[in-house]
């Protein structure tokens, strides 16, 4: 099981981040667009989905109310650089992180997602 499945077209993102969460102890991999993250989901169990919004292909929030949808226990941060994005998070029920954000502070909502989302996929099952 992955703790956070990271989904970002940016390589360079991809990278840092996965580094930076997998130095938190958390299990993270990474995939570039939402059609290869939904196939993801679709065969290993994921705690949280953590996606840029703006991305090649359907869009980070389009990802999430599948996600939503599909895998409801699932966690869900948008993590972005776009402003304005507080609407569209609400409603696919995510939690709304800001690139710009101390790296810290975003570490720490992550992990704190990941503890919440392990409590729902204990609670019901998948």
């Amino acid at each position: 099981m992955l703790d956070v499945l990271l989904v970002d077209d940016d390589e360079a993102i991809r990278r840092v981040w996965l580094l930076f969460l997998g130095q938190s102890g958390l299990t993270v991999a990474a995939e570039s667009n939402a059609l290869a993250a939904i196939r993801r989901l679709e065969r290993e169990r994921v705690l949280v989905v953590v996606t840029d919004e703006n991305m090649r292909g359907p869009s980070g929030s389009l990802l999430l109310a599948t996600v939503g949808r599909r895998w409801p226990q699932t966690g869900r941060v948008l993590f972005t650089a776009m402003p304005g994005m507080e609407s569209t998070a609400l409603a696919v029920r995510a939690l709304l992180l800001a690139k710009h954000d101390r790296p810290g502070d975003s570490r720490r909502a992550i992990i704190a997602e990941v503890q919440d989302a392990e409590r729902r996929h204990q609670v019901s099952p998948r």
